[in-house]
């Protein structure tokens, strides 16, 4: 009996042992796979929940001209924040208070308003919530005055600081304001490395022109930082992890100099100037008049600014070189004599003016009172003739004279690389939305009325295209590859009709104030579209112009064998031939002299 106990107890001892020893295996191999298999892991969570990753904004490329003048840049801006780990409460309630009586002492200290918004107690309330490990912006690009203050008082103003942004400076202002464009801000995009970003700072983003064109092409490398922050996800240490990189600058094909001549050309009035390198569709100056100063929309565009802009009767901020269509008046009248030169009209044929054209009960009238008497096609250009025109218009019939006017681009985008390409309207030939044509519609549509429609952009392309016999698609920017394609019209065709607006600027010409002065080759088109009915009458005046550089040209001018074609429309002048050739002349004397 006594031996069968002491077995059973030795059997008891040995079989503790054994689960004892194998309790110490299991324990040892979960403690190596928690503290040396998943030790890395483990060491990310807490560095993921002890961290914030900030994805910081990159300063935009620049802006320039052709000649390397800088049209927008960047410039160093200083910004008053508040940091909310000082004012930390025990709750979130204590703290938010504590922030809000802060910034009332600030305000008094550095003598500057702070906005009602940036003070507003739930947009407090969601920044802590949110956001807590950033710093509290309380405004943005203060002056030297104020940041000077600040720091005067720091002892007394705990909590405060002022961090380094860049923001967007236009030295020219007002110059080239709708091709330049602006910007505003947004989160900073793209993808910074594996780890998730728990922040993005708000980068400068394009709203309109080349801005928003070239948006993705300026922005640069965002940056990278990490905050280590406390139980509560307040901040307490800040480390730069990757610095970000200034974006590449872009080149345009405008120049400054001109830009600014041609803009002094439309001061104090309403309207639009396209001047074309006809050689290859570089645009050398684009303006739209009235503009907007770019600097009034840094750092952001007030709510009373942008108010005042959309409100005026201007328009200012309507690109009106490309996005305004007009009716082209008599600049069209070219493409209708080469219309009925196509079909089989004799150009040499003289038509009695008697200064009117009838049609029906229609009766359309001729710019002289008792009309030109008899004239030829090349007499009716220099002219002006309306009768002649709406004459030939009706002798070609719709579908050519649209056909023609298609071959010149009308109707359609140029292609131009910009925000804004407005197709204008030429009519189909058949009908149109239907309504039904009337015979006499022909008659205006010829003569550039009715409901014919073109951008400045559009007829700079057409007076470079009769000038040379190319198609150009213009652009602006300098890394666009030209592009050039035959005119679809017989040389001699173009040859009557390039002779024709030779005359015009002649002496005896409508436009012969087109080429006062001017050192180069020119031919020229006057026009004069009436828009508007009874009190609302008005006249827009236009004046279409090539020219090439010759002997009598400057040396520059000659050195590049210069070539452009300009557009210009001036809204209630008095006529193209008063009101807009001048203008056009001072700018070719610009170009060439």
């Amino acid at each position: 009996m006594i031996r069968t106990e002491r077995i059973v107890s030795d059997v008891t001892v040995v079989s503790a042992g054994i689960a004892f020893a194998a309790g110490l295996v299991l324990l040892g191999v979960k403690l190596k796979s928690v503290q040396v298999d998943s030790a890395a892991a483990y060491n990310l969570e807490k560095s993921r929940q002890s961290t914030r990753l900030v994805q910081t904004a990159a300063p935009r490329g620049r802006i320039l001209d052709r000649a390397g003048r800088v049209l927008a840049e960047n410039r160093r801006a200083f910004s008053i924040v508040l940091f909310p780990e000082t004012f930390q409460r025990k709750t979130l309630e204590g703290t938010v208070s504590a922030i809000t009586g802060a910034l009332s002492a600030v305000s008094r200290t550095i003598g500057a308003d702070i906005p009602a918004s940036v003070s507003d107690v739930e947009r407090i309330r969601r920044h802590l919530v949110r956001s807590q490990a950033l710093p509290y912006r309380v405004l943005r690009d203060v002056d030297e005055s104020a940041v000077a203050r600040l720091f005067e008082h720091g002892d007394e103003l705990p909590g405060f600081g002022c961090v380094e942004e860049y923001e967007r400076r236009y030295p020219g202002g007002s110059l080239a304001a709708h091709v330049i464009g602006y910007v505003g801000r947004e989160e900073a995009d793209g993808v910074t490395g594996d780890e998730k970003i728990n922040f993005r700072e708000k980068e400068l983003a394009g709203r309109s022109g080349m801005e928003a064109c070239c948006d993705a092409y300026l922005r640069g490398v965002s940056g990278e930082r990490r905050l280590t922050v406390d139980a509560r996800g307040f901040m307490v240490r800040e480390e730069e992890l990757r610095p970000a990189i200034q974006g590449p600058d872009i080149v345009l094909t405008l120049d400054a100099a001109l830009q600014r001549a041609v803009e002094r050309q439309l001061a104090g009035r309403r309207g639009a100037c396209v001047v074309m390198d006809a050689k290859d569709g570089a645009v050398l100056a684009l303006a739209s008049a009235p503009a907007y100063d770019l600097n009034s929309f840094v750092p952001y565009l007030t709510h009373d600014r942008y108010f005042a802009l959309t409100n005026s009767a201007d328009r200012p901020l309507v690109n009106r070189a490309t996005a305004s269509a007009y009716a082209p008046g008599s600049t069209f009248k070219p493409i209708t004599a080469l219309a009925a030169l196509a079909a089989g009209a004799d150009p040499e044929e003289k038509y009695l003016c008697c200064g009117f054209f009838e049609y029906g009960t229609m009766t359309l009238s001729c710019s002289r009172r008792w009309g030109h008497g008899e004239l030829d096609m090349v007499e009716a250009l220099r002219d002006s003739c309306n009768p002649y025109f709406a004459e030939l218009g009706m002798m070609a019939g719709t579908n050519l004279l649209f056909e023609t006017a298609r071959k010149f681009g009308l109707g359609s985008r140029t292609g131009i690389d910009f925000q804004i390409d407005a197709a204008g309207l030429v009519p189909d030939g058949q009908a149109s939305a239907g309504r039904q044509w009337w015979p006499g519609e022909l008659a205006h549509m010829a003569i550039g009325q009715d409901r014919l429609l073109a951008t400045p952009l559009q007829m700079a392309v057409v007076a470079g295209a009769l000038g040379t016999g190319r198609l150009a698609t213009p652009r602006i920017n300098s890394a666009t590859k030209p592009r050039l394609r035959p005119l679809q019209v017989p040389v001699e065709h173009l040859e009557i009709v390039r002779e024709g607006m030779r005359r015009v600027v002649g002496r005896n010409g409508t436009g012969s104030a087109g080429a006062e002065g001017v050192k180069a080759f020119v031919i020229g088109k006057t026009g004069t579209a009436e828009v508007g009915s009874h009190a609302n009458r008005r006249k827009n005046t236009w004046f279409i112009a090539y020219a090439r550089a010759n002997e009598e040209s400057g040396a520059r001018a000659r050195a590049s064998k210069a070539e452009v074609a300009v557009a210009m429309v001036v809204e209630n002048g008095e006529s193209g031939g008063h009101t807009t050739a001048p203008r056009v002349a001072a700018v070719l004397r610009e170009v060439f002299n």
